[in-house]
């Protein structure tokens, strides 16, 4: 069965609907006569009549009715008839074979039916066609697996139980090689998705029989004997110490590979190792597979069938291993980082500190003075500080209006702190680290209690991923814990192991509660509403958290049919239509009572049954209510969104009694230092602070009204008596809300559809691709080091401990993780990734109905469960819970690289303010000199802050301000990272700018400090940032350089000339020396620089200067580039289209029906490629589809030698290194880039030419000549474009010769360089000796013959005008040879002006000009031949050739004597035009 299987993959496509005999039967022959006919049709038609040949093969009379209509008219639609009208003349088989032919279309038939040449190519199509691969593969895979494990049960029992089952095993299950399906070149993806699903799916198989495998492995005699074997066997034993270092993951692998491994299966041994290579390659060695070939003996064959599998099982088991050595490595690596930063590069850089940041250098006087006379020139020209600009009004003072538009539509949308001071803004960060701090100390504990419950229950992996019924019952004692919460339960009654996580909860609730109960004392809030609290965990509503919740339809409907049903109940006359009527006005109410803020959810509940109540129903309906407070019926209950999680409730009433706490002592805070400032207590007051700050113009002031946060008002901190307090119009909007523009757009049909898929493939290019995920990590490091924080003070090492162990559910001490990252988030310092956040936070902006104009369109109830089930795991769509899970945990990874760096930051920040502050009156001072702020010693509740206290918090502003931080992006790049055409990854870039400004600022101001330590602190945040973004990436390209032997001329030389746009701008290190090929090998450093787009527009300006001057570009022109470069690289990141909008572009046809990349390059061709669909499918999967994915098959294909797309092999080692550390290698190969543009050169040739053609043909120039000539003037229109044609190849050819220096510069030999030229075509000759001696040839002046078109349209020109020109009449010849004169051996790649003043100089000028290049070309041959010469033994050139033969014109330049004939030297007659060389001859005579 398998096997006939396989057979029809082999033949991919082949009908199995004719019986063999017709299957096999030739086609149809014609007679001579007709055939003749055919051989002369097209091509397309002789293929047609091929297959209506093999359609109609039993009976032709169809095909000779067809021809012979053909014959008659030149043409025929015979076959668009219909099948039922060739009945009558058809055989009843053909008419089926033509039937399935209209059905399938012309290639489809050919792939199932024909046996000939035409079928074997239809099917080769379909086989290698990637929707088919995504089939094949799977399919493999699975067939492979199922023998692999068949073959391990009959080997098993054939080695201890004497049987010969493996032999009857095999006949059955034989062995199919899909490299016979698709031979060693082809089937790619095939190859690759079976491999995957083979091992993939006995992963997942092993995974969940692993424990009780091994468990139980001692209860069998055949499994003790296999057991003891088994660990006798070399690949045993290597197996089963790795078990031990990988614990639980490893077993499970190495018992998947054993299994699903299948005799004819080569093992990475067989591949890769080799007994005589080097260390790895000997280690590989020792899984090469027994040869199976000539055992005869049935035990024996089945114990080397066994071997082999466990040498599978081996290699699968050091992979895992290898994974999970991972997390050591780095701190390992970490470790001995941390040695080097600290006894090597920390000395250096505390030496150079201390010298930069004393008084003797000069620099702190320098900085100081710099700052004073800033402020003097500001103020001299009248320029207020920046916090005053927001209160003016536009109109009266032309100055103050427009320092209020830039701080309007600049400032406030580019800065983080938007309309609030620095002062407001630190406060309102910090609220948002309390909060956080609250969520992640609640979240460790209730992970180990996830962790605890699922080892009561005996959970395995996959039961937790697919949410198995093993995973679910663990996931009950969740509902004995919330009675423990509630004091249903005590203690002791918890299992053990879930009392100590259990009880850490229960005080983090009680703390809160504590800490709220004053503050609702304060709010004069009702002594039951405190008491209930924290009992609060009784029941959570939804509606009450979130007034935007909105139930699903039929929850909506069930709710009205059961107020419809109460009713009819209690009165029986009430007709259908009035109790709906009544029941639908009653549900809208409850759920506008659900939304009302400024109450308790008790106080709702209460609200919503006395309504409930006013319709005639049953009384009885609410008892249970009455009774416990706490029982709705199921039907209202779902309405509002009953929780039903038991860990959703407790959480829930933590983070909304921390949030309350938190809110309310942040307002108190902010009124307390915004008074007077930004604050106003009434009008007189804010007229008084504009007469003091000379606010001629002061704006109107609104009442400030702040949100409800968990329906607690906290509008009385800001009342005066019964007044609000009164603040500016966009500050009280802050207070109140953060919302958007691109907030209220999201609203839009269709809006968040698009900004799914933006974050979509965001997310798949990010947080789900490994290489990405370990280049978070390791370029993290960064940060550190452009702040200064290098050496002892805190510990990358312990930080990555606890952090990795937390990410993978193995915390040991919940207790002492939550210390560890309390305090740090609590001050803001961690849990802010921009890449997490980003994604993170478009989860609940995707969420909601659509509205237009305010009403509701679209409800979207469906889309959000799937959404919240893909991105969070939570959803009800449970099919799709486990994608959404590994998103979850993919970006919980993504946050361990920023979290590992910043908690770094944030101990070494404490770490140098503690010797540098030593009481508190020193940090208000160095708020002031930093922060430019006074600081406030008591808290808003009367508590006074600790020397501590106040280190904590300077650490935490820190922090905020110079790493990056989500929750610090300005309105701006919000809206950006909202809008789905526009931008990718904003937030980040963004930060980059941000913290690159604070630190530089930051830095200056410290040192002005008379503080020595603060000096010093600012001195090495001014060395760490320059030498992270300036300094450090030319000193390890001029090492790299130094290494590999690539030179700064060489490297600079590609750059300019065949870098491609992408690279130009990036720091391209080279890490191989250069090939015979003349490559070499770099990594793109800007990848590893998180700060690459701060540098990337300085990069821009100065590349294009280096680059130099265009043929036909002034100075000035070069200079306004390099501006415009530089403003386009800095707004690039924010305005450049998203990925998905790129890539649905791409995805529609231009009008010429192709589908081509944003760089022009062609994906598809609808109407001449019969495989486009095919080919845009794949273009979609590689833009869009998870980078790890992608990843995998590029691995595959180095491993298989494929080429890329521009005909590169990928190299294996490179590949895997890219993915696995996220260092990319990429091949710098000028031959291949040089084809490319040779290419490019050719087509801009051709349109010269073209053009010039056009011009000089076109009736309407020629027509304004002719009025010319009869006014007495000379026609001009062929003169002009002669000169441009001229002019245009010159430019061409100048930038082609630019490319021969490059090559030459790169150490191409002139025979390389010319066979490079000549090989593309691209050039003639006469070309490529042009650029070969870098002067210019111009063209021949045209014959201008009387048949030409010129001629013709003369003629034409006569005909209508009644006129009598001639050709002479428009061409002055004389002109154009002068122009030819002019143009003759002028230097190529000379600018407009430099060829200006060329054509201007004297004939001395020039052979001074001239001479140099022909002198230069003899010596450059000389040294080639010599280098030949001296060189025999070496490999021939890169691109084979004959020997050189100079141009005769060019070899004579080299000699140095004057023609006695002709008075001049070779140069002179090479390069002087014929008037230039009579002058020439005069002067010397």
């Amino acid at each position: 069965m398998a096997e006939s299987f396989f057979d029809r993959l082999r033949s991919a496509g082949e009908s199995s609907y004719s019986s063999p005999k017709e299957k096999n039967k030739p086609s149809a022959v014609l007679s001579d006569e007709y055939r003749s006919f055919v051989d002369e049709l097209p091509g397309d038609v002789q293929n047609e009549v091929d297959r209506y040949l093999n359609i109609f093969k039993n009976d032709p009379t169809p095909v000779i009715q067809f021809l012979d209509e053909y014959k008659k008219d030149g043409y025929s639609n015979y076959f668009d008839r219909s099948v039922f009208s060739l009945r009558d003349i058809a055989d009843k088989d053909d008419l089926n074979r033509f039937s399935d032919f209209k059905y399938l279309g012309g290639n489809q038939y050919d792939a199932m039916y024909r046996q000939d040449a035409a079928g074997d190519i239809a099917r080769t199509k379909i086989k290698e066609s990637k929707l088919f691969q995504t089939f094949a593969g799977p399919t493999h895979g699975i067939y492979t697996g199922v023998r692999g494990t068949a073959e391990l049960v009959g080997a098993l029992s054939d080695l201890y139980l004497d049987t010969e089952t493996l032999d009857n095993i095999q006949k059955v299950l034989p062995e199919i090689d899909i490299n016979d399906i698709y031979g060693p070149d082809a089937g790619g993806l095939a190859k690759f998705t079976s491999l995957l699903t083979q091992y993939g799916t006995g992963f997942a198989v092993a995974q969940k029989v692993a424990k009780k495998l091994f468990g139980n492995v001692a209860k069998t005699k055949l499994a003790n004997k296999v057991a003891k074997k088994a660990a006798q066997t070399k690949a045993g034993q290597v197996g089963l110490n790795l078990a031990k270092y990988g614990g639980y993951w490893v077993l499970p692998v190495a018992a998947a590979d054993t299994a699903v491994s299948a005799t004819g299966q080569r093992s990475i041994g067989d591949i890769f190792g080799d007994e005589t290579g080097n260390a790895l390659e000997k280690a590989l060695a020792k899984t090469q597979l027994e040869d199976l070939e000539g055992i005869t003996d049935p035990k024996e064959y089945a114990a080397a069938v066994l071997r082999n599998k466990l040498k599978f099982g081996t290699e699968g088991t050091a992979f895992l291993g290898a994974l999970k050595l991972v997390g050591p490595t780095i701190k390992f690596g970490a470790k001995g980082t941390g040695v080097i930063l600290s006894n090597v590069v920390d000395p250096a850089l505390t030496g150079t500190t201390k010298l930069l940041a004393s008084e003797k250098s000069g620099l702190p006087t320098l900085f100081r003075a710099i700052s004073k006379n800033t402020d003097k020139a500001l103020t001299k020209m009248g320029i207020p500080k920046q916090e005053l600009w927001k209160f003016s009004e536009y109109g009266l003072d032309v100055k103050r209006s427009v320092l209020r538009a830039i701080d309007r539509f600049f400032v406030q949308n580019v800065t983080s702190g938007g309309p609030f001071s620095a002062q407001a803004r630190n406060e309102l960060k910090r609220l948002d680290g309390l909060n956080k701090s609250a969520k992640k100390s609640t979240d460790i504990f209730m992970k180990d209690l996830d962790i605890q419950m699922y080892k009561l229950a005996n959970a395995g992996f996959d039961d937790i991923i697919f949410n198995t019924q093993t995973a679910n019952q663990a996931l009950r004692y969740w509902g004995d814990v919330l009675e423990y919460m509630r004091g249903n339960l005590k203690l002791n009654q918890l299992p053990e192991t879930l009392r100590s996580s259990s009880f850490a909860i229960r005080k983090i609730l009680d703390d809160y509660t504590r800490d709220l109960a004053p503050v609702l004392k304060t709010m004069n809030v009702k002594d039951d509403i405190i008491k209930n609290m924290g009992r609060y965990l009784n029941q959570s509503y939804e509606i009450f958290k979130n007034n935007k919740f909105r139930a699903d339809k039929a929850t909506y409907k069930k709710a009205i049919d059961f107020f419809v049903k109460q009713q009819r109940a209690f009165n029986k006359n009430i007709s259908k239509s009035e109790a709906e009527l009544e029941a639908t006005a009653m549900v809208n109410r409850i759920l506008t009572i659900g939304r009302t803020e400024g109450s308790s959810p008790k106080q709702r509940l209460e609200a919503i049954v006395n309504a409930a109540n006013e319709l005639k129903i049953p009384k009885s309906t609410f008892n249970k209510f009455f009774k416990d407070q706490k029982y709705l019926p199921d039907e209202i209950a779902k309405l509002l969104g009953r929780v039903e999680d038991p860990k959703q409730i407790i959480m829930d009433t933590i983070v909304e009694i921390a949030h309350t706490a938190n809110t309310f002592q942040a307002y108190r805070e902010i009124a307390e230092f915004g008074v007077g400032n930004f604050i106003f207590r009434n009008n007189r007051e804010y007229l008084d602070f504009a007469r003091k700050n000379g606010i001629k113009n002061p704006r109107t002031l609104v009442p400030i009204q702040v949100g409800k946060p968990f329906n607690i008002d906290l509008n009385k901190i800001f009342r005066t008596g019964k007044d609000p307090m009164l603040t500016l119009p966009e500050i009280a909007k802050a207070m109140k809300d953060n919302t958007t523009i691109m907030d209220t757009l999201l609203k839009l049909p269709g809006m968040k559809s698009m900004l799914a898929i933006k974050a979509g493939v965001q997310m798949n290019k990010t947080v789900l691709s490994v290489m990405t995920q370990m280049r978070n990590i390791t370029t993290a490091v960064m940060f550190a080091t452009a702040n200064g924080h290098i050496g002892k003070g805190a510990s990358v090492a312990d930080n990555f401990r606890i952090l990795f162990d937390d990410l993978l559910n193995k915390t040991k001490d919940p207790q002492k993780l939550r210390e560890t990252l309390e305090e740090a988030l609590e001050n803001g310092a961690i849990d802010s990734s921009t890449i997490a956040q980003e994604l993170e936070q478009v989860i609940p902006e995707l969420l909601g109905p659509s509205k237009v104009f305010n009403k509701t369109v679209l409800n979207n109830t469906t889309s959000d469960n799937i959404i919240n089930s893909l991105l969070t795991g939570r959803g009800t769509a449970n099919i799709l819970n486990p994608i959404g899970k590994t998103v979850s945990k993919a970006m919980e990874a993504y946050q361990l690289g920023d979290n590992l760096w910043k908690l770094f930051g944030y101990n070494y920040v404490k770490s140098q303010l503690t010797p540098a502050l030593r009481n508190l009156d020193e940090v208000k001072q160095y708020f002031r000199d930093v922060y430019k702020y006074e600081f406030k010693p008591v808290r808003a509740d009367g508590t006074k802050k600790s020397l501590s206290d106040a280190i904590k918090e300077i650490a935490g502003i820190e922090i905020r301000d110079t790493y990056p931080n989500y929750s610090m992006i300005p309105t701006f790049v919000q809206n950006v990272r909202k809008f789905p055409l526009l931008g990718n990854f904003v937030a980040f870039v963004s930060e980059m700018y941000r913290n690159s400004f604070h630190i530089v600022r930051g830095g200056m101001r410290k040192m002005q400090s008379e503080n020595d330590y603060i000096r010093q602190i600012g001195a090495r945040q001014l060395i760490g940032w320059s030498t992270t973004v300036g300094i450090g990436t030319p000193v390890v390209l001029d090492s790299a350089q130094q290494m590999t032997g690539i030179t700064k001329e060489m490297y600079q030389a590609y750059k300019n000339r065949f870098a491609p746009e992408f690279e130009k701008d990036s720091d391209m290190i080279p890490v191989t020396s250069q090939e015979k090929d003349r490559s070499w090998k770099a990594t793109n450093f800007s990848y590893l620089v998180p700060y690459a787009d701060v540098k990337a527009p300085f990069s821009s300006a100065f590349q294009t200067f280096k680059q130099g001057k265009d043929t036909d570009q002034s100075t000035l022109d070069l200079f306004a580039l390099s501006v415009k470069n530089f403003v386009v690289k800095s707004v690039e990141p924010f305005l450049q289209k998203s990925i998905a909008f790129e890539t649905a572009l791409e995805l529609t046809p231009n009008k010429n029906l192709q589908f081509r990349t944003k760089q022009g390059g062609l994906i598809a061709d609808m109407k001449n490629d019969p495989d486009w669909f095919a080919k845009v499918l794949y273009h979609a999967y590689r833009k869009v589809t998870p980078t790890t994915i992608r990843s995998g098959e590029e691995i595959f294909q180095a491993f298989n030698g494929n080429l890329s797309k521009s005909a590169i092999k990928r190299d294996l080692y490179d590949t895997v290194l890219k993915v696995m550390t996220g260092f990319s290698i990429v091949k710098q190969d000028p031959y291949q880039n040089m084809r490319f543009k040779l290419g490019k050169y050719s087509g801009d040739l051709q349109r010269t030419r073209q053009a010039y053609t056009n011009d000089i043909n076109n009736a309407a120039k020629l027509q304004a000549d002719a009025r010319k000539i009869l006014r007495g003037l000379p026609a001009e229109t062929f003169t002009k474009e002669f000169d441009k044609l001229q002019s245009n190849n010159y430019r061409i050819l100048s930038e082609v010769y630019k490319d021969v220096q490059a090559l030459r510069t790169l150490n191409f030999t002139d025979i390389e360089i010319r066979n490079l030229l000549k090989g593309r075509r691209a050039l003639s000759d006469k070309d490529v000796n042009m650029v070969m001696l870098g002067t210019f040839s111009p063209e021949n002046v045209p014959s201008f013959r009387k048949e030409t078109a010129i001629a013709n349209t003369i003629k034409n020109i006569n005909r209508e005008l009644g006129t009598n020109y001639t050709i002479n009449d428009f061409v002055n010849r004389q002109e154009l040879f002068n122009i030819k004169n002019k143009y003759m051996n002028i230097p190529l790649g000379l600018s407009d002006s430099e060829r200006e003043e060329f054509l201007r100089s004297t004939i001395d000028r020039k052979i001074e000009t001239l001479e140099p290049k022909v002198e230069e070309q003899k010596d450059r041959i000389q040294e080639q031949r010599k280098k030949i010469r001296n060189q025999k033994s070496e490999a021939q050139p890169v691109v084979p050739a004959a020997p050189f033969l100079p141009d005769p014109q060019i070899a004579n330049m080299f000699a140095a004597n004057i023609n006695q004939q002709t008075g001049l030297t070779p140069v002179e007659e090479a390069l002087l035009s014929p008037d230039e060389q009579i002058i020439r001859k005069r002067t010397r005579t």
